[in-house]
């Protein structure tokens, strides 16, 4: 006893004073971990450097090579601890000092999977703050910021740093959240000021400029944990979703492709005639945003001009096919008096505009306070380069009142939705076209919104104008980004936009068709008269492809507005993160719901062939005839134009629309599964589950009724009819 006593007091003299000294020293710099629910916050004194480990200790987010937060230029060099959280773990008070002497407050707490660094520097005026933390192998997210590289992946990217702006063009969707699905982290900053991210493999890093400090967030957990924290992290912030509506699910109609500036009221009645005819479920339809009176201003509320001489008229008709028809419409107005005279009379394609009428709303609206303003308080005037082109007054959505003025201005219309398209550079004014758009779709108007900060202000989100030839890259690195964001009910353009009357490009556009007919938001344009049948064909299984799962799309979109998740179109690396694979993938693929993986063939089109993966799981092709079991990398699987590019699995759980019947799809994947489906009125239910079935010997159980229903069986998938508001047991 006396010898094991004796290296015990050993033991502890060495653990003060002796042999370990150099770790000793590095757990003097280290501040007592931050615990939240999933991990720990380690901070270490010099340089204020810090890191995510998991509880049992495993590193999860990597500090920063050299120091964790840069003010005024400088690196922080040094830290102490200068407020104690007795009984509260959660939350810490420092106070840092940069390499030049300057010194800030650093406020961090740590509650469940939140991660909050408030840093309020002790000089006055503008000062550029940066947080940071090591480089990580993934990232996504930044919203249009992120959407023009060459990579989904923006760690691979040659531009390392990110501005977060609106400059009236290509970059009109603003956000600052990042994901890093393998290191289960996301971070997000949401204060007004001029913002960019840095991203390399070496360092993550928020950067604002702005006056009084600037407050930081990290989410921490698996991606569902992740988008739902995430949700209510912006919803405290102020940004609050808009719930979708079903109709924009639906396929739609724009004029823009077909007709360009020669429409008018009796070109659209004729070509939709002409869809209609050939059995095209047109439901909505967007007739432009330049056709209502001289000059082609959009906010000249209620006037019509020549070219729609019967709007009431017009729009009986269209609700009597079904057809919901929305206008485009801006937030610009052109000053008073006039007319005015732009630079050059051509803009694009057949528009020649030799002059703009003033708009006497805009004297109202600088009177109230409604305009986006100088410093010294005189009204911003902004010629936009593509429309319209001399200057213009711009909508400060924030202003109290304005939404609602502009609301009550656009029912002046008497139309069912917008098409947003507001093209002004503002740099790093973000956030003013939020609240108009959604007071519109709140008063149940359909909202297609182009410009917007941190949420989609309706319920598709539109990326910039786009063509077929973007197919590779482009397009499906925009609708990734944003869907990482946690908005993935996007949209971009017309079907075949600028190719429908190239029969050389037919193949190519039938391919753009299946990439839209996968995601929440597909219109056609002009009509493939020119076509071959066979080529007529396969764009329209396409369409009906599209039609057939609206209710299936559109409950996806609805449990994502419910928890954050971006359900309609999950980027793999996102639906996956533990499959080392799927981060490496040279094409694009993507979930819809709990059991549909898009597999669409983008890159090299021409040889109809493509290479895809399928993750852990029992897979199935959609019609069910081919099994496979994951993970698998099918190489070179031939992918024909009327070939529906879907795999299921997960779930195994589809609900579909034929002949305006709800089927259940099932595919014989999971031995237990449930999902829930909401319907098109956006709160009946349908509730399928399996339990542990022997797929060559089961039965389905409506559970309202308490009845067997019947099903049919084609390959490996099993059908059935649903009531609305039953629910189904397979068992």
């Amino acid at each position: 006893m006396k010898i094991n006593a004796m290296w015990l007091l050993l033991a502890c003299w060495f653990a003060a004073f002796g042999c370990s000294s150099k770790q000793d020293r590095a757990n003097d710099q280290q501040v007592p971990a931050l615990k939240g629910a999933q991990a720990r916050l380690f901070v270490e004194k010099k340089g204020f450097r810090y890191d995510f480990r998991k509880l049992d200790g495993t590193p999860l987010v990597p500090a920063h090579p050299v120091s964790g937060i840069v003010f005024m230029g400088s690196e922080v060099v040094s830290s102490e601890e200068i407020e104690q959280t007795a009984g509260n773990v959660d939350k810490k008070v420092f106070l840092v000092t940069n390499a030049t002497g300057d010194k800030a407050r650093v406020e961090v707490s740590f509650i469940n999977n939140l991660a909050t660094f408030k840093i309020i520097p002790q000089a006055k005026g503008l000062v550029t703050i940066s947080l940071r933390l090591g480089g990580m192998p993934l990232a996504h997210g930044l919203g249009d910021a992120g959407a023009y590289g060459e990579s989904f992946n923006l760690i691979e990217n040659k531009a390392s740093e990110y501005p977060i702006e609106n400059n009236g063009g290509i970059q009109r969707w603003a956000s600052t959240f990042t994901i890093f699905p393998k290191n289960s982290l996301a971070g997000v900053f949401f204060d007004d000021g001029k913002k960019t991210v840095v991203l390399s493999a070496s360092e993550y890093e928020m950067n604002i400029t702005r006056a009084g400090g600037a407050t930081f967030h990290y989410l921490l957990g698996d991606p569902a944990a992740i988008y739902k924290s995430y949700k209510k992290l912006r919803t405290l912030a102020g940004y609050k979703d808009v719930q979708p509506k079903p109709r924009f699910f639906e396929l739609g109609w724009e004029s823009w492709d077909a007709l360009g500036w020669n429409t008018n009221q009796k070109t659209v009645q004729a070509i939709l005639q002409k869809f209609h005819h050939h059995g095209y479920p047109i439901r909505w339809a967007v007739t432009g945003s330049g056709f209502w009176e001289t000059g082609g201003t959009t906010t000249s509320f209620g006037r019509w001009g020549e070219k729609f001489p019967n709007p009431q008229v017009f729009k009986t008709w269209m609700h009597q096919h079904d057809i919901k028809w929305l206008i485009g419409l801006r937030t610009n107005f052109v000053p008073a008096g006039g007319p005015f005279y732009p630079v050059t009379e051509k803009r694009d394609k057949n528009l020649v505009v030799k002059a703009f009428n003033g708009n006497d709303l805009s004297v109202e609206a600088k009177e109230k306070g409604f305009l986006v303003k100088h410093a010294d308080g005189e009204a911003l005037k902004i010629t936009s380069n593509i429309f319209p082109i001399v200057p213009s007054y711009l909508l400060d959505g924030n202003t109290p009142g304005a939404a609602l003025w502009y609301e009550d201005l656009f029912r002046k219309w008497e139309v069912d939705g917008i098409k947003e398209d507001t093209m002004m550079d503002i740099d790093s004014l973000t956030d003013i076209f939020n609240l108009p758009m959604i007071e519109i779709a709140r008063k149940g108007g359909l909202v297609m919104a182009r410009n917007g900060e941190f949420i989609a202000p309706g319920t598709l989100l539109r990326v910039n104008d786009t063509n077929v030839g973007q197919i590779t890259k482009r397009i499906p690195i925009n609708y990734l980004q944003y869907a990482a964001c946690g908005f993935p009910n996007v949209y971009s353009d017309v079907a075949g936009v600028h190719n429908m009357h190239r029969v050389e490009d037919a193949d190519r556009s039938v391919r753009h068709t299946w990439l839209l007919a996968l995601t929440s938001g597909l219109a056609v344009g002009a009509y493939p008269d020119k076509w071959p049948v066979e080529k007529k064909q396969a764009f329209k299984e396409a369409i009906d492809f599209h039609a057939s799962m609206v209710p299936y799309m559109y409950s996806a979109a609805m449990n994502g507005y419910e928890n954050g998740y971006p359900y309609t179109l999950t980027p793999i690396t996102i639906a996956f993160p533990g499959d080392s694979t799927v981060a490496k993938l040279a094409h694009f693929q993507w979930m819809i719901g709990g059991s549909l993986m898009a597999a669409p063939l983008l890159k090299n089109h021409t040889s109809n062939k493509m290479d895809v993966y399928l993750p852990t799981g029992i897979w199935f092709d959609y019609e069910g005839k081919d099994k496979y079991m994951g993970p698998v990398m099918l190489e070179d699987i031939d992918v024909p134009l009327d070939r529906i590019p879907c795999f299921i699995g997960g779930k195994g759980i589809l609900i579909e629309r034929k002949n305006n019947q709800l089927l259940g799809r099932i595919y014989p994947v999971a031995k237990k599964a449930k999902e829930t489906f909401i319907g098109l009125d956006g709160e009946t239910q349908n509730i399928i589950t399996i339990d542990n079935p022997d797929w060559e010997n089961f039965k389905i159980v409506d559970t309202i009724t308490g009845q067997e229903v019947s099903f049919t069986s084609v390959h490996h998938t099993f059908q059935f009819e649903i009531i609305s508001g039953h629910n189904y047991l397979i068992k």
